[in-house]
């Protein structure tokens, strides 16, 4: 008895997923229904059986996506649109493969430099441990789940048209991951840029410098706060950011194109002054002229963020969002994910030439500027070690050796300054 009953249930659910799978392969009632009525209408001088005909009759294609998209539900009108495609000979849209090198390649590049500069800061190089350090942590890990969820939204469908994805309840689960990772996007890209403005507060002393460098910290997080509430919030219910497609339920929704164009452009603006701020700073220094090149070439490597940014701009103009947008929103979220690895890059960029200041002293370390570093509990009076140049106007902090820079206890660590250039140690 107990046999029957299981083989029963058994054969029950064989039956109910063959008629799930059937129910994505045949046309809908009211597809067939439409189709009549069209061809009733004579809107089509071709007989209902020459499916190349139909094919070919755009005013026919036309009467049927109008009588679709009022007598069908989204969902149903989404399948229709599948099986025509599949009936035509239209090729479905692939969209970018899942391990695509433009994406790895930064993700393991800014690995490479985050590990640099973690054991750079375990091994006393560049400054004791920081807020900065603790902020590009967080970032990191961000970016590293923006590219984890970049790779799931792909092998649910994302990159491909929005009718071609199989099956279609798919859809809801690529937008419930793309609306997290628009949050993640937000968050990270803040916090990696306030990582940048509190390592240069460790670095630039002079008043103008660092009431501009909290002013970049505190609009960065006003930015990040902001459109992790407006993302989070486009839509009143929230559910329908995900599931509207499938229930056209209407409801309250923000414009995501015009909220994500102002965000880009207000984050550009931002970048251009962060990059501007310390260059401008290293040009006032007493450096050799190979020195302030070198310096201002690291800090200006931020512009590479600005332009990735600018390039992702222009390609969500070109790929707006309306009809098909787990097609249309690729190319943002591909662009978006190179930006935040960028981030975190620049971020580290620093911390690695410190390494390899420490690695490579004689080629790296080699200068006639003869200035010095001092750490902020360094008792009042100034060390001698026969330099006989003054402090630059900017106050920036600078080092003597790594004996000095690079030793210092753990109390003092967490309050120390970043060195921004290195002397040779047998200089002093």
């Amino acid at each position: 008895m107990l046999l029957r009953r299981v083989l029963l249930l058994a054969s029950v659910a064989l039956v109910a997923g063959a008629a799930s799978t059937e129910s994505e392969d045949t046309f809908p009632q009211c597809a067939v229904t439409c189709q009549s009525q069209v061809i009733a209408d004579n809107s089509t001088s071709c007989a209902t059986t020459d499916t190349s005909c139909l094919c070919a009759d755009d005013t026919f294609q036309t009467d049927m996506t109008d009588c679709v998209s009022t007598s069908c539900t989204p969902k149903q009108a989404l399948l229709t649109k599948r099986l025509n495609n599949r009936q035509c000979g239209i090729p479905p849209h692939k969209g970018r493969p899942k391990l695509d090198s433009g994406t790895l390649i930064p993700l393991i590049i800014s690995t490479l430099l985050f590990g640099n500069r973690i054991a750079a800061k375990f091994m006393g190089l560049g400054g004791g441990w920081g807020a900065d350090d603790y902020t590009i942590i967080v970032a990191y890990g961000l970016g590293v789940a923006i590219f984890g969820i970049n790779i799931t939204m792909i092998d649910y469908g994302f990159g491909q048209n929005l009718w071609d994805i199989t099956p279609l309840d798919n859809i809801t689960i690529v937008l419930k991951y793309f609306y997290a990772f628009t949050l993640l996007y937000k968050a990270q890209i803040s916090l990696a840029k306030i990582s940048v403005c509190l390592f240069l507060l460790r670095i630039f002393q002079s008043k103008m410098f660092r009431i501009g460098a909290f002013t970049i910290i505190a609009l960065n997080a006003a930015i990040g706060i902001t459109w992790l509430f407006t993302d989070s919030l486009r839509c009143i219910p929230v559910r329908l950011a995900w599931d509207q497609w499938a229930t056209g339920e209407v409801g309250r929704c923000v414009n995501f194109i015009a909220v994500t164009f102002v965000n880009a452009y207000v984050n550009i603006a931002v970048d251009t002054v962060m990059v501007l701020m310390p260059v401008y700073e290293v040009f006032k220094l007493n450096l050799s002229a190979r020195k302030k090149a070198g310096v201002s070439v690291m800090f200006a490597m931020g512009l590479v963020l600005t332009g990735v940014a600018i390039a992702r701009v222009i390609v969500f103009w070109f790929n707006r969002w309306n009809t098909n947008p787990t097609v249309q929103l690729q190319p943002i979220v591909h662009w978006s994910v190179i930006e935040v690895q960028i981030a975190v890059m620049c971020a580290c960029l620093p911390t690695f030439r410190a390494m390899l200041v420490h690695v490579f002293p004689k080629v790296l370390g080699n200068s006639s500027d003869k200035s010095y570093y001092a750490h902020r509990n360094t008792p009042s009076k100034p060390p001698t070690f026969g330099s006989t140049q003054p402090l630059s106007k900017s106050h920036i902090n600078k080092t003597v050796s790594y004996s000095i820079d690079y030793t210092t206890n753990k109390r003092n660590q967490r309050h120390s300054f970043v060195p921004l250039v290195e002397m040779d140690p047998h200089e002093t």
